[in-house]
């Protein structure tokens, strides 16, 4: 008996995720795509964390950045 890699639930999940927030809303508040990675290393994870942690500090840079609360 074999069992399915992890990465083939992951879109079954995020589609039934969208599919449920999107009709309570009554529309889609969901980016057309996303972006999943499996971090292999400490060096992968390390780098992942970095962009995180300092992605929101760079938001006043951003071309979508209007003024507004951040």
């Amino acid at each position: 008996m074999g069992t399915s890699a992890p990465t083939k639930s992951i879109p079954m999940v995020v589609r039934f995720l969208k599919r449920d927030v999107t009709m309570a809303c009554g529309f889609s508040v969901w980016q057309r795509g996303y972006h999943d990675h499996i971090i292999r290393n400490d060096a992968d994870y390390r780098h992942i964390w970095e962009y995180i942690d300092t992605n929101p500090a760079k938001w006043r840079e951003d071309c979508y950045y209007e003024g507004g609360v951040m």
